[in-house]
């Protein structure tokens, strides 16, 4: 996965409010066991002194055998106050770690890096933030392809039953998230509701973000909807732009919104990505003789014409799921 820079500014943030929070809390266990037991402040103060000493020991450049011994007496004389400093807590009832820096991740200490190499705290966060930003021009609930079940579709004796024509469907969504590039075909869904169109597009959207890919996945009316209130000057933005720049545009519900003022609007997005090379996938619950008498001949020839046509048949699946429950 591609990581933005904006994740990069969360990840480090993030550690660094961990780092912050476990020295915090350090501090506060300090203070109150040397409440218990002034010793434990003598002791600790004498271990950091050690570590001091044991550093400028160990970066001397002086090889000869007094600065080996002078590292050995060092280390000698700091295991015994860190001996000392467990003796303590135990005589106190504190477990001998007590005083330890608890980081949420012990192998980088909260800092992202081990030995200059990336830890793998730092690689999820960058996953996560990376996914969230990428997913702000999702309006729908994204999915997994595991969860498209084949078993709600009918299944006939032909090759052209239901089942067989939506597992044939499902394999070319697969394939087109698995092999997403900046110049891939654009896809038409077609089909009555419910027969899972939106679903398969958020299982796309979902793995094409995971690759890096900035997706915006909206509703065709929520889209027409900001348009013209952009171009009356009632809300800021500039959905259009956003939508030409985007690597792959999912428009769901293409039928939904309302009189013909939203056409322009809907030329210019399939023109400019037409033009661009960028992928899109729309989705209609219209059929081609409705496409045909609701939109005009330059808007149905691009949507026929440059997109591949993946007609969804079978039942509505959202009464089928309520029958067996």
């Amino acid at each position: 996965m591609k990581y933005t820079k904006k994740a990069y500014m969360l990840a480090e943030t993030e550690l660094l409010s961990r780092r912050n929070r476990a020295e915090s809390e350090q501090r506060n266990r300090f203070g109150e066991v040397s409440a218990f037991s002034p010793e434990i402040v003598d002791v600790d103060r004498r271990i950091k002194s050690l570590n001091f000493e044991l550093l400028k020991a160990i970066t001397n450049k002086s090889h000869n055998k007094t600065a080996g011994e002078m590292v050995m007496q060092i280390k000698e004389n700091n295991a015994d106050a860190h001996r000392r400093k467990v003796e303590i807590l135990k005589q106190i009832g504190y477990p001998q770690d007590y005083l330890d820096v608890k980081y949420y991740c012990d192998k980088c200490g909260d800092r992202g890096y081990v030995d200059g190499v990336m830890c793998s705290c730092m690689e999820k966060l960058l996953a996560k933030y990376t996914f969230e930003e990428l997913t702000e021009n999702c309006d729908i609930k994204l999915h997994d392809f595991d969860e498209f079940l084949l078993e709600f579709y009918p299944s006939g004796n032909g090759k052209d039953d239901p089942r067989t024509q939506m597992s044939m469907i499902l394999k070319r969504c697969i394939s087109f998230a698995n092999n997403f590039s900046a110049s891939s075909d654009s896809l038409f869904m077609l089909g009555n509701t419910g027969l899972g169109k939106t679903f398969l597009c958020s299982c796309i959207a979902e793995k094409v973000i995971e690759k890096g890919y900035h997706v915006i996945f909206r509703s065709v009316l929520k889209v027409f909807e900001d348009a013209l209130a952009e171009h009356y000057g009632k809300r800021d933005g500039n959905t259009l732009e956003e939508i030409q720049n985007a690597d792959l545009v999912i428009l769901d519900d293409l039928g939904s919104e309302f009189g013909s003022q939203s056409d322009p609007i809907l030329y210019q997005i399939l023109n400019d990505r037409i033009n661009l090379r960028k992928p899109t996938i729309i989705t209609s619950n219209l059929s081609i003789q409705q496409l045909n008498k609701r939109y005009n001949e330059r808007i149905v020839s691009r949507l026929f014409g440059e997109f591949e046509l993946l007609p969804f048949v079978g039942n509505d699946i959202r009464i089928e799921k309520r029958d067996k429950s």
